[in-house]
């Protein structure tokens, strides 16, 4: 089970991925009531540019042009890339996977 900021961010970018969606769908996808889903719709407000539309054929909409923050490959992602990247033919296709891999890795910690 995820915690509740994990789903807000989750219901987030679902909003950014899909366009428009509806609080049943969020429902069913998130395993949470409809009460839980307005919550978590009110809480991430501020962070997440969508209007909603009532009745039939209503639901939420992502606002033009809003996409949610940047986000990260997940590390298994990350690996496979980069083993791919081992396979590439050209300096090219080599450079060019290095920048997506710059681009969307998880930032690394620093040794302190």
């Amino acid at each position: 089970m995820i915690s509740t900021s994990e789903r807000r961010l989750a219901i987030r970018d679902a909003i950014s991925d899909r366009r428009f969606t509806t609080i049943k769908e969020l429902m069913r996808d998130f395993g949470v009531g409809r009460e839980t889903i307005k919550r978590d719709l009110a809480a991430i407000s501020e962070i997440t540019s969508f209007y909603t539309t009532p009745g039939k054929g209503g639901g939420i909409h992502a606002v033009d042009g809003w996409y949610a923050s940047k986000r990260y490959l997940t590390a298994e992602q990350e690996d496979l890339l980069e083993r791919l990247t081992d396979g590439l033919q050209t300096d090219s296709d080599k450079h060019l996977m290095e920048t997506i891999l710059s681009a969307f890795a998880m930032p690394k910690q620093k040794d302190s």
